[in-house]
């Protein structure tokens, strides 16, 4: 079985601590994907570089989409 780009996001959004199997775990982590620092959107701890923060917000969309 292949993976699809949502199940990756999930993967990631779950890697973050949120449930991605309840409704309340998906809405909780949908309002921190719309606030959080674009550098918490990458694998890791924050870098502060400005590629990551720049990659963070591009990926932004795409991981909300998948919520």
């Amino acid at each position: 079985m292949q993976n699809t780009q949502r199940d990756i996001n999930l993967t990631f959004i779950s890697s973050k601590g949120f449930d991605v199997y309840t409704t309340e775990g998906l809405n909780k982590a949908l309002q921190w994907l719309k606030t959080a620092d674009a550098d918490n959107l990458m694998y890791g701890e924050p870098s502060g570089d400005e590629f990551d923060i720049m990659v963070g917000e591009m990926r932004r969309p795409a991981l909300i989409e998948s919520v």
